[in-house]
């Protein structure tokens, strides 16, 4: 049984409000000591519970275990999303756990996983960064002039050296609406590169191997120098460590694992194109979307080196 909802701290009146959701209290009670200085803090071990709390206040930051009896935390966000969209969502979760990681990317869309056991600085640095961001969700959204009007071309990048890929990405976009986007199609780093500079890019469905080498980076550059460009990854790899490091630092939209049926591919596609106009008309969710900053020893090798040359480089595009 759900032990109830613990009654919040009571730090100083306007402080932000987070709420923890773990089945085991022993945790609950660790989370508030960490938090209660700096927040509103709500805990409860059941996701119903949560959610009615979702529905009664504004939260800042949702942070859940995924391993709960009744409702995992993969669920719980992805009720979260639709009763309280600006609250920034994060979950616990073991590298171990492909499956809830690949589901709370696709319906969840979290902002951040904490692994477990989590490091007390980094865990209070990244809730304090998802609180900066719901707050700046709270001001009044200043419009943005687009250049061109919404009817221009939205390209779209496959980055995959299997040339089947592309071909389902243009017959599913070009069955739906035909002649509305440009498929581009890049097998190695330099294509990839060459188009960026050739075009403006809305969407990029990409592999994270290319002939053997691990491309993580440069789908975590393009979030970091294009955050107007929504990553999809469609990969034959199952890797859980991998996903993690791609949602906390490149904030893909969808992870989708091969083969993958046609009207998944489009539906995916079709988020990603939604949520690249939402980005360019409104640049306080650009904030949302913000990336973890990579390690040092991944910045510095060859692949990233390259990549970081390319965007200093760049001209930037107007929006």
């Amino acid at each position: 049984m759900a032990l109830p909802a613990h009654a919040p701290d009571r730090p100083p009146a306007g402080r932000p409000t987070v709420l923890f959701v773990d089945d085991e209290e022993r945790i609950l009670r660790s989370l508030r000591m960490m938090f209660a200085r700096d927040y509103k803090v709500l805990s409860t071990t059941s996701g119903h519970e949560a959610i009615d709390l979702l529905r009664g206040e504004r939260v800042h930051a949702l942070v859940s275990d995924q391993r709960m009896p009744i409702m995992p935390g993969v669920e719980l966000l992805r009720q979260a999303r639709q009763v309280s969209p600006n609250t920034m969502r994060l979950l616990l979760t073991g590298y171990s756990d492909f499956e809830s990681v690949a589901g709370s990317i696709n319906e969840g869309e979290i902002f951040r996983f904490v692994s477990k056991p989590w490091n007390a600085d980094e865990f209070r640095a990244t809730v304090a960064k998802a609180v900066d961001i719901a707050q700046q969700l709270e001001l009044p959204e200043v419009p943005v002039a687009r250049a061109g009007g919404a009817s221009g071309e939205e390209g779209i990048l496959v980055i995959d050296d299997d040339p089947g890929t592309v071909d389902l990405v243009r017959s599913v976009v070009e069955a739906h609406q035909p002649g509305r986007h440009r498929v581009d199609w890049a097998a190695d780093v330099e294509t990839v590169l060459r188009v960026l500079e050739e075009r403006e890019i809305a969407v990029v469905v990409s592999e994270v191997r290319l002939g053997g080498e691990d491309i993580t980076e440069l789908i975590k550059s393009l979030k970091r120098h294009q955050p107007h460009i929504v990553a999809l990854a469609l990969t034959g790899y199952q890797d859980s460590a991998m996903l993690i490091h791609l949602i906390n630092q490149a904030q893909i939209h969808r992870y989708m694992l091969k083969p993958v049926r046609p009207n998944t591919t489009l539906r995916a596609i079709e988020s990603g194109l939604e949520r690249h106009r939402a980005l360019k008309s409104s640049p306080r969710l650009t904030s949302r979307h913000q990336v973890e900053v990579m390690p040092s020893t991944t910045a510095h090798s060859a692949v990233a080196k390259r990549i970081l040359g390319f965007f200093r480089n760049l001209a930037p595009r107007p929006n």
